[in-house]
């Protein structure tokens, strides 16, 4: 049942101090309400910075690795299904890094799940690297012959450092599920050589979630089926524009950011495809940003 209050009980203090998405701080007057996603009913608030939609439920490591197990892209069988499934979006990205002059170079995969993407990129010549949340996937991904540690924070990886940088790191759909996106973007940036490039596969659903809360009230079943299929179980949506300019604050310069080859596959649903048309014709004739994914390269200042 959607719900709206100006409180929501035993959100933690932490949560109220700053959003995730973009890192200004969360005034008091910040709205909150209770919005429905595959995790259940839960506390949300409406950053006024950069109109993300965040979680107020305290980030617990041990818990989220609990939580993604249950999802498909954290199970072992149909997690490698997955990877065949965004075979498409996996040689879209590939294709980018090239064209921006990386190929064949060393790249770190953060939320590297079952390491469909490394096994592309190490056809075309890279040497690939991944970290994740999931015990399964990193014992998965070391049999396939990668290096891959386990990390809730990109901070704790010690498979590039600041003395042993990387040329690229990749973050596929992983981004939402961050507790402070800034700070994983800095450290992105502190494990990128020079010039090194970021690229990120972004889930951009945040006007859906608007949409839904405006319909609220005259199609409350239709509303909530919007914002729970907008929502999944990120734990922060934001817009593109936003995104872009978080990314900019953290040290990026972005090169390219576009709907298109975001797509997971030529076999996803119709209603995601022509959403996904649709946005990228409105993103590069009127700069307005509608579709539910985007490719970024963005090279580190």
């Amino acid at each position: 049942m959607l719900t709206e209050s100006t409180q929501i009980s035993e959100t933690p203090a932490l949560l109220d101090s700053f959003c995730p998405g973009c890192g200004c701080p969360s005034e008091p007057t910040t709205p909150r309400f209770s919005l429905e996603s595959v995790r259940g009913p839960l506390p949300f608030a409406h950053c006024k910075q950069c109109s993300a939609y965040f979680m107020q439920t305290e980030y617990q490591a041990a818990a989220e690795e609990d939580h993604t197990r249950q999802m498909a892209w954290g199970e072992v069988d149909r997690g490698t299904q997955l990877n065949s499934f965004k075979q498409k979006m996996y040689h879209a990205i590939l294709d980018g890094i090239e064209r921006h002059g990386f190929a064949e170079s060393r790249l770190l995969d953060v939320g590297c799940s079952f390491g469909g993407f490394l096994v592309e990129a190490q056809k075309r010549g890279f040497q690939g690297a991944g970290v994740d949340i999931v015990s399964d996937a990193i014992q998965y991904v070391q049999n396939l012959g990668f290096p891959a540690q386990k990390c809730s924070t990109l901070e704790d990886c010690t498979l590039s450092t600041v003395e042993e940088p990387v040329d690229v790191v990749t973050v596929l759909d992983a981004h939402i599920y961050w507790p402070d996106q800034p700070r994983e973007l800095r450290a992105a940036w502190e494990r990128l050589r020079p010039d090194g490039l970021l690229v990120i596969r972004a889930l951009t659903k945040a006007p859906f979630i608007s949409a839904g809360r405006v319909i609220q009230k005259v199609a409350p079943g239709f509303s909530k089926k919007l914002i729970r299929k907008a929502i999944t179980d990120h734990r922060f949506s934001m817009p593109l524009k936003s995104l872009l300019t978080t990314i900019e604050t953290a040290g990026f310069e972005v090169l390219e950011a576009s709907p298109r080859g975001a797509q997971h596959s030529d076999d996803t649903a119709l209603a995601v495809r022509a959403a996904f048309a649709l946005g990228a014709f409105t993103w590069h004739s009127l700069g307005i940003a509608l579709a539910p994914g985007a490719l970024i390269f963005a090279r580190r200042k």
